[in-house]
């Protein structure tokens, strides 16, 4: 699979095939892509844990879901692998100049920057050491962002779904049910497995409400032609709901012995997605009128 179609082909699975085992060299894959992501510093802060489910303590792994959202259980307990993100606080207080300065020696950088090495020990390590502990973790989510983001392209060009799950109902206990010490800060969870359905793209925001043109509020023209480009590329794809998507649903919670109800919103809430200012469709679709909407 092409990159621009790996982008294009990425869901949030919710629902997984939990008798389809995942192939080990794929996820070592998966973590490779993310191993190799950008990140400041070459500091190298993104850890994981794989989980399991064959030999992950089934005590264990309810403890964990307990962390979760209610939102999120079907997909831990369909998914046959669990992907526990973590940033390492030790990367930037304890190795980073180690991580930085192996630079040196591969050429990633030169004089001409103003680097050197007693400039890195003795200006800029002691300034980044002074960054208190919650800026310094913010920065390091953002570097977990881009690893996590290269896995999960990595999974969808091998077949693989995933869904990335916070642990809002306890997250107090999530490290503990890790088993972590101080210095890690667990991130995020992620469903790992064969997906049990097949959804169309999201809807997302326009792009003239999401990108700016010299100016904040100066709208950056989307391009119809590199739009098509996309749409070749299978990077834009048909968006949900596909045909047959809502009794593709019904039938996978059937399966699962789910309830089969849909969601629903005020009609004149959906008709507000396609006004013109909308920051989402901003027309009205054909057919739109015949669904009585």
């Amino acid at each position: 699979m092409e990159l621009m179609e790996a982008i294009g082909t990425r869901r949030s699975i919710r629902f997984f095939k939990p008798w389809k085992e995942v192939e080990g060299w794929k996820i070592q894959r998966m973590l490779q892509a993310a191993r190799y992501a950008s990140c400041q510093g070459n500091c190298g802060s993104t850890e994981a844990i794989v989980i399991d489910k064959k030999t992950y303590p089934a005590e264990k792994f309810e403890q964990l879901i307990e962390c979760a959202s209610t939102f999120n259980e079907i997909q831990l307990r369909t998914a046959p692998i669990v992907i526990a993100w973590l940033v390492n606080m030790d990367a930037w207080y304890k190795e980073l100049v180690e991580s930085f300065a192996v630079l040196f020696p591969a050429r990633a950088i030169t004089a001409a920057h103003g680097w050197t090495y007693k400039i890195l020990t003795e200006t800029t390590y002691p300034r980044l050491m002074s960054f208190p502990r919650d800026r310094a973790e913010d920065l390091l989510r953002v570097e977990a962002g881009q690893a996590i983001a290269n896995s999960l392209l990595a999974a969808t060009e091998l077949g693989l779904g995933c869904c990335l799950l916070a642990t809002g109902r306890k997250p107090a206990e999530f490290p503990k049910v890790l088993g972590v010490p101080e210095n890690i800060v667990p991130l995020w969870l992620m469903a790992v497995g064969y997906a049990a359905e097949t959804p169309g793209q999201r809807p997302r925001k326009r792009f003239d409400k999401l990108y700016h043109y010299n100016d904040y509020g100066t709208p950056l023209k989307e391009d119809p032609a590199v739009k098509e480009m996309l749409k070749e590329s299978k990077m834009i794809q048909p968006m949900d709901p596909l045909p047959g998507r809502e009794e593709e649903l019904r039938h996978v919670c059937r399966m699962f012995g789910l309830r089969e109800d849909m969601p629903d919103m005020p009609k004149e809430k959906i008709r507000a997605l396609y006004e013109k200012d909308s920051i989402y469709y901003g027309e009205v679709p054909p057919g739109l009128e015949e669904k009585g909407v």
